[in-house]
């Protein structure tokens, strides 16, 4: 199942489990006040943070704040709370909610950031493996830019003649300007950084990064395919990628 059904799946049970909870904490409203009863609607929203994210708790959390509200103050069955301690246990629940969505957030972020890294780890074995089976140059390149979201990859000599290219048929006309650094790709020119949501992004025109080969120096031109950006991790890994590339390219036919 993809994240985003998960994530859909977890807010419809975060929703309606809360006001399941309701009904079932009814038989218990007169032994007890609502602020003891809230929680219970607590420890189920963590539960659908953890397990759903941010949106699921958000959805729950202010599901469950309605559901304590409507079938455990009273007067019953309104959304009007006559007793300050019933009002009093609404907000803090309505806030504990909101602390257990937010851990939710950082928890989706881990696991976006777990599954990027993952992928990024499978684009460089694919291509050691499709170096060692001496893959053509544009089979290659046409990987590494689908793994890393880019407009265009191309591979030019010292003499600025390329060697491969990522779509095929016609790279881009133009030569990019920026260079950019060997283990980061951070622009060497710091006025030319830009951001997006997801962290730094290429430079408008392309930017070039300078490989060393055992038959001189290539370049790899790369252009932006994606206006997020790239986190840090995939930045890195795709200069891992690059660096590999340049290792083996005395043995790889263009």
């Amino acid at each position: 199942m993809k994240r985003e059904d998960e994530i859909l799946v977890w807010t419809l049970v975060g929703a309606l489990g809360s006001m399941a909870l309701g009904i079932v904490l009814i038989p218990f409203r007169s032994l007890t006040s609502a602020s003891n009863l809230a929680f219970v609607f607590v420890a189920f929203t963590i539960i659908v943070a953890e397990l759903g994210g941010r949106g699921a708790a958000l959805a729950t959390a202010l599901v469950s704040a309605m559901s304590l509200n409507f079938f455990l103050t009273e007067p019953y069955l309104t959304l009007v709370i006559s007793k300050p301690d019933d009002i009093i246990a609404f907000f803090a629940l309505a806030a504990c909610g909101l602390i257990a969505a937010a851990f939710g957030k950082r928890r989706e972020h881990w696991f976006e950031g777990t599954g990027r890294r993952s992928t990024d780890l499978d684009a460089v074995r694919r291509l050691v493996e499709q170096l060692r089976g001496e893959r053509p140059l544009d089979e290659i390149l046409q990987d590494l830019k689908r793994s890393f979201g880019l407009g265009a990859i191309v591979l030019r000599d010292v003499a600025e003649r390329v060697l491969a290219a990522a779509p095929g048929g016609s790279p881009p006309g133009a030569i990019p300007e920026t260079q950019l650094t060997a283990e980061t790709l951070l622009p060497s020119d710091e006025a030319r950084l830009r951001f997006g949501v997801r962290g730094l992004r290429l430079p408008e025109g392309g930017g070039r990064l300078r490989l060393r080969t055992e038959g001189g120096s290539v370049s790899l031109d790369l252009w932006e395919g994606d206006s997020e950006g790239l986190a840090l991790d995939e930045r890195q890994t795709l200069a891992t990628a690059a660096s590999i590339l340049a290792l083996e390219m005395s043995h790889l036919r263009p």
